[in-house]
């Protein structure tokens, strides 16, 4: 009985052996001889529209098939945004190459609720909405209480790709009274007509003050001062730096714009 098992097992061990010698040499010989396939490096696809990619691919023996389709910032709809396998890695003519197609970007709305709610909440909105919050501009009105948003631009309802500035109108409160003036200080000339216009407060004199510590054209002063209460459309005085004393100093107010 012991002799017939051991025989028994030589013969299996035998036919395994075999096997794996038979394997061996269809993959490293006859499969060769049988299945000549000659070996393509895949081309990137990234960009290309995909009817140029199917065509591309078909150049070099390949096929094109979608795998998925999402939403993408930069690379517009119609157009692959991923691909596998990889470019540069060689492949069997014949395969398959499996490719996501952009959507284009995804857009979301301005939301409503960004009106008639405070410049934080309306901010937080926007951040809601994947939107961000652009410049800021106080205006009088008699109906919308001060510091309340009164609309935004672009309109409720705009569908804008994602981080988009939103700009607001946001409410000083009556026209009769008083608004606060805004910090000018350290901004260049140039900027401080329009960051005053945002406030309803305009330019007024300029001065010059021979400071060599800092560039041209900085202002170093104003009046009235940041966080007072004026009367609507106040002109505010600045005085900005000067590399010199040559340069002349305007006293009296700019026109009204």
């Amino acid at each position: 009985m012991k002799s017939l098992l051991q025989h028994l097992a030589l013969l299996v061990a035998g036919a395994l052996l075999a096997g794996i010698v038979l394997l061996i040499t269809l993959d490293s010989i006859v499969m060769p001889r049988v299945v000549d396939v000659p070996l393509v490096t895949v081309p990137r696809l990234s960009g290309k529209p995909v009817s140029a990619a199917r065509d591309n691919l078909a150049r070099w023996g390949m096929t094109l098939a979608v795998r998925d389709s999402l939403h993408h910032d930069t690379v517009p709809a119609g157009a692959v945004v991923g691909q596998d396998p990889v470019p540069g890695r060689q492949i069997k003519r014949g395969r398959r190459i499996r490719v996501d197609v952009s959507l284009g970007p995804r857009y979301y709305q301005v939301p409503e609720a960004v009106q008639g709610v405070g410049l934080r909440g309306a901010r937080l909105q926007l951040e809601e909405n994947h939107l961000v919050l652009g410049e800021v501009l106080y205006v009088s009105s008699s109906t919308v209480p001060r510091d309340v948003v009164i609309r935004s631009t672009p309109p409720v309802g705009t569908p804008l790709p994602r981080g988009t500035p939103v700009d607001l109108e946001v409410s000083s409160g009556s026209p009769d009274l008083p608004k606060t003036v805004p910090s000018v200080l350290g901004l260049p000339v140039e900027q401080v007509s329009d960051s005053l216009r945002k406030y309803e407060m305009r330019l007024g004199g300029i001065g010059t003050r021979v400071d060599r510590s800092k560039p041209e054209g900085i202002v170093l002063t104003q009046s009235p001062q940041a966080g007072e209460r004026v009367a609507r459309l106040t002109p505010v005085q600045i005085t900005i730096s000067a590399a010199s004393a040559e340069n002349p100093v305007l006293l009296a107010p700019l026109p009204e714009e």
